[in-house]
């Protein structure tokens, strides 16, 4: 019974003394300020503050400077800065073109440079600046007279008979190796119009590797097939050509 007695009283005790150290803190904390004092000596002896009005002027450029920066004008009052110019306009009587033209000290008349050159063109003997319009209608034929109307003689190319005309062309670079007429007996034995036909060929040293591959057909099975047997029985394509990949194109 004595001991449970005297713990309880010294847990009573160390509250206490917990206690009463919060509440020193807390009083330390929350004291009373310090009453004011009054400064010694007259209050007449203290200058009195002044304030002074700083002009942008030219005499300080870095003041002047930084008002501008820090000036808002711009952004709401009409100022030299945002202000549009007015859109121009032309003065009446004259224009900017009447203040640019020429100022020549001669007349168009005199200006004819041509009148002292030879006639290109003529009419019935006479230059065409003096020719009437029945000079334009007159039956004898110039040499220089209306020719694009037709009146020149047409020059037509004759075409001699031919099978075809046969073109190769190298895969690999591009460019024309052979380029020649096929005979008459070349012509395909069918009477329906047809379109070039392309083959493609590999040759070797040997000749042709394999039959023609036709790429582009002629829209006629028979002519296809006619030229492909020609070219390689008739026509030896694989012997006329070195070894490589080859167009070959074959036109009426």
């Amino acid at each position: 019974m004595n001991e449970s007695v005297l713990e309880a009283r010294n847990r009573w005790t160390i509250a206490a003394v917990g206690g009463c150290g919060l509440l020193l803190v807390l009083l330390v904390l929350l004291r009373l300020s310090a009453p004011t004092v009054p400064l010694a000596g007259p209050r007449s002896s203290h200058p009195k503050a002044t304030v002074q009005m700083a002009r942008p002027d030219d005499a300080d450029l870095l003041l002047k400077a930084e008002t501008e920066l820090r000036d808002l004008r711009p952004l709401f009052l009409p100022t030299d800065r945002n202000a549009a110019l007015p859109e121009p306009r032309i003065e009446p009587g004259r224009t900017f073109h009447d203040n640019e033209m020429p100022k020549l000290t001669f007349t168009e008349a005199e200006a004819q440079v041509s009148r002292n050159l030879p006639p290109v063109v003529m009419l019935n003997g006479q230059p065409v600046a003096k020719a009437t319009p029945a000079d334009a209608l007159s039956p004898n034929k110039s040499e220089l007279a209306l020719q694009g109307f037709g009146r020149a003689d047409p020059r037509v190319a004759v075409f001699s008979p031919r099978g075809g005309y046969v073109e190769v062309t190298a895969l690999e670079t591009g460019s024309r190796v052979l380029g020649e007429t096929l005979p008459v007996t070349a012509r395909p034995p069918v009477d329906k119009a047809w379109a070039p036909v392309e083959y493609i060929a590999a040759v070797d040293a040997a000749g042709l590797v394999s039959p023609l591959v036709v790429t582009v057909g002629s829209r006629v099975d028979e002519v296809d097939a006619h030229f492909r047997d020609y070219l390689a029985q008739t026509f030896r394509i694989g012997e006329r050509l070195s070894s490589g990949f080859y167009r070959i194109s074959v036109a009426p």
